[in-house]
């Protein structure tokens, strides 16, 4: 099976999340493909090199900045000023990092799409920010579950939600199976999970341990971490979410909010309008690292730079 990784963001906290990205992800033979903004007093060719030594298989990395790709900024004002929002959101859309993580993806996956013309398609693709890391193994290993493996699983889920007093239907059992899949230590951390299923039309949950090995093989789905944060999908289920660095604010769907115009809604609707059901996870110890960024503290998540509690998934580094 060939993996590719997208990489994308500011380089930020990358000396830091670099060994996990190595450890967890880019193992030895995954080929990277990145486009990167340098927010640092570093030089890009310093930058480069220390990269391409400590991931051998990066392929291409792109440098963006608004001088780089004078092509941006006209593309953004153009999708700006289409939109049906106030003067405010769309000042908060030009100079917000929003719109420019999809442009920066459209730009890695245009080089990934260049080079598999030549080299062949990738079955499985990843895509990540600088800032975060994975703190398990990103190895698949649910793609080699036999019917009686996932059987196991099912019964497990089963009476883990059981034995925390949860309602256990099959749809929640289904949707925590799917939602824990990146790894087994999630199933130690149940009540505290915050998992989202948001399914594209016409979406059937499997009923029998037979459909959800096809399901796990062949079906339409991502898997994310914190919606947009991090994700897995199958590498010819992702076409039209690259879209988003060129067609922001063109979709809409049935799952969006009232803020159907920022980075995690736009993304969602892209999904949907690839009939790609999103299985997104993450709780409220990982939301911190992310979100209180003032309050942000190394020690909270890390002892001698290891994972501080072991059921955590990912952390985003703040600095």
């Amino acid at each position: 099976m060939r993996t590719v990784v997208i990489l994308t963001g500011q380089l930020r906290t990358i000396r830091k999340t670099m060994r996990f990205l190595k450890r967890n992800v880019v193992t030895g033979h995954q080929d990277v493909f990145a486009c990167l903004q340098n927010d640092t007093q570093q030089s890009e060719e310093s930058w480069e090199t220390w990269l391409r030594q400590e991931i051998p298989t990066i392929q291409q990395i792109i440098w963006f900045s608004n001088e780089r790709c004078p092509e941006w900024i006209p593309i953004r004002t153009r999708l700006v000023e289409a939109m049906a929002i106030s003067n405010l959101w769309k000042d908060y859309l030009k100079t917000s990092g929003s719109m420019i993580e999809y442009y920066q993806l459209y730009l890695a996956y245009h080089a990934l799409e260049h080079y598999e013309q030549r080299h062949g398609r990738y079955d499985q693709l990843v895509r990540m920010r600088t800032d975060s890391i994975f703190c398990k193994p990103i190895d698949f290993h649910w793609l080699d579950w036999t019917v009686s493996d996932i059987a196991e699983r099912w019964n497990t889920i089963t009476l883990r939600l059981e034995e925390h007093s949860a309602e256990v239907t099959h749809s929640r059992v289904f949707h925590t199976f799917m939602g824990t899949l990146l790894s087994d230590d999630l199933l130690t951390n149940i009540p505290l999970l915050l998992l989202r299923t948001l399914p594209h039309e016409g979406a059937v949950i499997p009923h029998t341990m037979e459909q959800m090995h096809e399901y796990l093989h062949r079906g339409r789905y991502l898997i994310g971490v914190r919606t947009n944060n991090l994700y897995v999908v199958r590498r010819d289920l992702f076409h039209l979410i690259p879209a988003l660095g060129t067609m922001y604010g063109m979709f809409r769907g049935p799952h969006e909010d009232a803020y159907w115009f920022n980075a995690e809604c736009q993304y969602i609707n892209a999904c949907y309008h690839s009939n790609l059901t999103v299985h997104t996870y993450s709780t409220l110890l990982e939301e911190h690292s992310l979100v209180y960024a003032s309050q942000w503290k190394e020690e909270d998540f890390f002892v001698d730079d290891e994972p501080r509690y072991p059921e955590m998934l990912y952390c985003v580094v703040r600095r």
